[in-house]
């Protein structure tokens, strides 16, 4: 009777140590939760970091943007007469000024 009751007690040992074993392996019981909060930690890294690259994008683009404007705006300043442009070009009212309007043929009705 004493050596089953020794049996259990050592089995039971067994079985605490592997069981502690095994959960410090997996970082214990609130391994998971410290796991959790690591990866919303990293996900709201990757979260900042895809809205800075967009912003950095985006300027980007209102450069490039400018750039073609200005590039354009100077060609035609150099390339086309002035009295061209001031025949073709919308008098300073509240009609927008898009350039498609220093190439086109002058409408004979406006005047």
């Amino acid at each position: 009777m004493w050596s089953e009751l020794i049996a259990v007690l050592v089995g039971l040992l067994i079985g605490a140590v592997a069981t502690w074993i095994w959960l410090k392996s997996r970082g214990g019981p609130e391994g998971s939760v410290d796991q959790l909060k690591q990866e919303n930690a990293r996900f709201r890294e990757e979260v900042n970091e895809h809205f800075v690259q967009t912003a950095e994008l985006i300027n980007q683009l209102t450069d490039s943007y400018k750039a073609v404007f200005d590039h354009l705006s100077d060609g035609a300043g150099k390339l086309v007469d002035t009295d061209t442009l001031r025949d073709r070009m919308p008098r300073v009212t509240d009609q927008e000024v898009r350039l498609k309007h220093i190439g086109a043929p002058r409408d004979k009705q406006a005047e």
